[in-house]
């Protein structure tokens, strides 16, 4: 015969069973409803994340099949220029061949329209950049894809500027700028956090040395300072119309009379 104390603790042993089964289920479910909100949360965002990245990744592949530079590009995205950004400056100078190119800070763009400019077999590249640690990186990527010829950085130091009664930290113009008529000027540069519309000088410093048939590009163009500073200089600087494109940070293209 079984005993009581075997009975009893073949009861405990039981209910000990039951509750681990029933902790079991209870994680189990857990996970199944956390495994199915994550499901439901990508589903809803990572379409267009997905869409964003392929849009990068297929200017990426046109960029490189268009340039066919010796070495890889420097890192793209994030502080530097997105792909698409860099291909639409390439496309334009292709079509265009403008014999000055003017850009604030420089970077991939630096490289990627020099070499524009020694296919075209015309053109030249004057890059503004403030931060002499970077200007340096960007001429030993000019000298390592062979394109010293066709950009020159310029070390330009940041100073002071006023416009409006609004103090602007902006870089000093020197000689070759200022005596420069501008076929294309690329604008990615100071950086937005020094102060309010940041990039705004360049309006009044650059837009008079623009040649007729000269275009803008504003990159960054979906902040909200970049949407201020095209208001203004279409209302300050007649005659200029503006064009928005479609990319991963917003660009805009300003030419005189109507966008083409």
């Amino acid at each position: 015969m079984i005993s009581i104390d075997s009975l009893v603790i073949l009861f405990l042993l039981i209910i000990i069973l039951f509750g681990l089964c029933f902790l079991i289920l209870h994680k189990v479910r857990r996970i199944h409803l956390m495994q199915y909100a994550l499901r439901q949360q990508l589903e809803q965002n990572l379409p267009e994340h997905l869409h964003h990245t392929y849009q990068q990744i297929q200017a990426f592949i046109d960029l490189n099949r268009l340039l066919q530079l010796t070495y890889p590009l420097p890192p793209l995205r994030g502080w530097a220029a997105s792909p698409d950004f860099l291909l639409l400056l390439a496309e334009h100078a292709f079509q265009k061949k403008p014999k000055f190119i003017v850009e604030c800070s420089s970077g991939a763009s630096t490289v990627v329209l020099a070499q524009c400019a020694k296919i075209n077999g015309y053109g030249h590249v004057l890059s503004l950049e403030h931060d002499a640690h970077y200007a340096e990186k960007t001429r030993q990527q000019l000298i390592k894809q062979g394109l010293e010829d066709w950009a020159t950085v310029i070390d330009a130091p940041l100073i002071n500027y006023e416009f409006n009664g609004q103090n602007y930290q902006w870089y000093k113009l020197n000689a070759q700028i200022e005596n420069t008529c501008i076929d294309m000027l690329v604008i990615d540069g100071p950086p937005a956090s020094l102060n309010h519309c940041a990039r705004y000088p360049a309006g009044p410093l650059l837009l008079p040395l623009l040649n007729i048939e000269g275009v803008i590009f504003l990159d960054d163009a979906d902040r909200p300072d970049e949407k201020e500073i095209v208001q203004r200089w279409v209302v300050e600087f007649t005659g200029f119309v503006y064009q928005k494109y479609d990319c991963e940070k917003g660009m805009v293209g300003l030419i005189r009379g109507a966008m083409g």
